[in-house]
């Protein structure tokens, strides 16, 4: 991960996964690089009664592992796993650069592609950022304001990332697509979470699907930024998600980014296959709820 401290060329440094390319490639010249990886305070991943809190100095791998664990362990009783972000985190890279960048790295980057952005967006997550002399949390979707850029100030670090117990109920899944199989690159990521409404629904004598109550759309690499899809998320918060809705939802998405045509893929292409990916994502999250 990176931040420039005030009045000099100086360069915070975790896994590098993503600075190193930068220097290589001679789009950053830092003076001096501050090594903050054996940081303990920046390395926890840490569940209380308010949410899940993870340094940035996390590793890929380590959050996967983690997410896991929590996974095969959960009762009942516990709260639901993130599964979008373990769905985005698994699709990063290869396993090489999974064990060596961090998931602050991945945010601050700041690539409209970040396979961890769209999750984080949908979990509601927030970022804690400090300096020598303030802190202050910024939720995700206000982090980011285009290609490798984010709201830091100079001499500010990226802390930790936050996710509240209200979004690690609920249900969620992470889509991406890619030209190959092994470190791939985003062309269109989708990410969806949703809370559907307790009880049982009741028509005329027959169960129905219940409504949902809540929903939060985002996609990746459609926009100069992870976007989240208010429109989308309009089509379906408080009504049944039967197929007509899904169909005006999917229309939703389309109408909504914004991408472009690049080396990886056209315009076209990602407005057509964001809708798709969307509607893979859906079924997933409504699966087993009577969706």
């Amino acid at each position: 991960m990176a931040a420039e401290a005030a009045g000099q060329r100086m360069k915070y440094l975790a896994g590098g996964t993503d600075l190193a390319v930068q220097i290589s490639e001679g789009i950053v010249d830092p003076a001096l690089l501050i090594d903050i990886s054996a940081v303990e305070e920046l390395r926890r991943i840490e569940e209380n009664g308010e949410g899940l809190r993870i340094g940035a100095a996390v590793t890929i791998a380590e959050l996967l592992e983690a997410l896991r664990a929590a996974e095969a362990g959960k009762s009942a009783e516990s709260a639901a796993i993130p599964r979008c972000l373990l769905q985005g985190a698994g699709s990063i890279g290869s396993p090489q650069i999974r064990h060596l960048g961090t998931i602050g790295g991945n945010v601050c980057n700041a690539s409209p592609c970040g396979d961890t952005l769209a999750p984080l967006i949908v979990l509601a997550a927030s970022f804690s950022l400090r300096s020598a002399h303030s802190s202050r949390e910024v939720p995700a979707e206000e982090f980011f304001l285009g290609p490798k850029s984010t709201v830091m100030e100079p001499g500010e670090l990226l802390e930790s990332i936050f996710i509240p117990r209200t979004h690690l109920r609920g249900r969620s899944a992470f889509r991406m697509i890619g030209k190959r199989n092994g470190q791939v690159i985003s062309q269109v990521n989708v990410a969806v979470w949703l809370r559907r409404e307790q009880g049982k629904a009741h028509g005329t004598g027959e169960e129905r699907p219940l409504p949902v109550q809540d929903i939060r759309i985002a996609a990746g690499s459609v926009a100069p930024i992870p976007l989240r899809l208010r429109r989308a998320e309009q089509c379906l918060r408080g009504s049944v998600p039967e197929a007509s809705a899904l169909r005006a939802a999917a229309r939703a998405v389309q109408e909504e980014i914004q991408p472009i045509s690049d080396v990886r893929t056209s315009r076209e292409y990602r407005r057509g296959v964001t809708a798709a990916l969307f509607m893979d994502v859906m079924a997933e999250v409504l699966e087993g709820e009577g969706g």
